[in-house]
């Protein structure tokens, strides 16, 4: 056992030292063949370089010499300027001597001004205390409670009342005055003839419910009330008014005269009767 363990010891011993041998000498060549490819190439460089500097010069020498610059114009216009400056007249010294001696006696009279006399001390003591007694008052003086802050606006709204019913009225008397009012006339019951002169006019209700003749635009509870009392009392009957109908029960309206037409009643009456709430006009009329 100890003969083979040795055995192949040696042989291990061998193989290494042969591996060393042939790796150095692999190595060796190897490196002599660089170093022969460096040189070469380095040779070859310096041939390349000597050529390009060598190219160089031969451009370099082949760039004409610079002309010197004549300068002798420019020499002549500043030898003519420095000519002419000396040419110039030499500017007389100011003679501030005036100023100076005007100075001088201005300060000799700032200095004979006399300074005033220590002034004797003025008595306040009337002043002062007419001050004292009046700041005296001032505080004896009851100050006054804030006022409350009075709300004016019922005031004023009823003031707005009373002179909206006072314009009211007096545009009322003037159109009596200027136009004559019509002849009131009773309400009576339609009649069935075919041309009439008047509106369709009625003593009541008599044809079922009456309509809400507030739906109209324009129309209040008071212009309501007026068309009831001149016997009207459903759209069907403002929906067949004429230009005669519109002028006669415009004069019955008194203040609101022309609202008819402005705010296009019989247009509107004629929308709101077909409505099914609405009262039917009776086939007899």
């Amino acid at each position: 056992m100890t003969y083979l363990l040795a055995k192949y010891t040696l042989l291990f011993l061998l193989s290494a030292v042969l591996g060393f041998v042939l790796g150095y000498w692999y190595s060796r060549r190897n490196m002599e063949d660089v170093t022969e490819s460096f040189e070469d190439l380095r040779k070859a460089n310096e041939r390349s370089d000597e050529q390009n500097w060598e190219r160089l010069w031969s451009h370099l020498r082949a760039i004409p010499e610079p002309k010197e610059t004549d300068l002798t114009s420019v020499h002549e216009v500043l030898n003519g300027v420095m000519t002419a400056v000396s040419r110039l007249p030499k500017p007389e010294p100011v003679n501030f001597q005036p100023v100076v001696e005007n100075l001088h006696k201005i300060e000799r009279d700032i200095k004979s001004i006399p300074v005033p006399a220590t002034p004797a001390p003025v008595d306040f003591s009337p002043l002062t205390g007419k001050i004292d007694a009046l700041q005296a008052a001032i505080r004896s003086i009851p100050r006054p409670e804030p006022q409350r802050e009075v709300d004016l606006r019922p005031v004023e709204h009823r003031l707005k009342s009373i002179e909206t019913e006072i314009s009211s009225l007096a545009t009322r008397l003037q159109a009596r005055a200027t136009v004559a009012q019509a002849p009131r006339r009773e309400p009576r019951q339609a009649h069935k003839t075919g041309a009439r002169e008047e509106p369709r006019i009625l003593k009541a209700a008599l044809y079922g419910k009456k309509d809400n003749l507030r739906l109209i635009k324009g129309v209040g509870p008071k212009l309501e009330n007026m068309l009831n009392e001149n016997g009207v009392f459903y759209f069907w009957q403002v929906a067949e008014w004429n230009d005669r109908d519109i002028e006669i029960i415009d004069e019955r309206l008194d203040v609101f005269k022309g609202r008819i037409r402005r705010d296009n009643w019989v247009s509107q009456a004629d929308q709101l009767r077909r409505d099914p709430e609405a009262a039917r006009m009776p086939a007899n009329l």
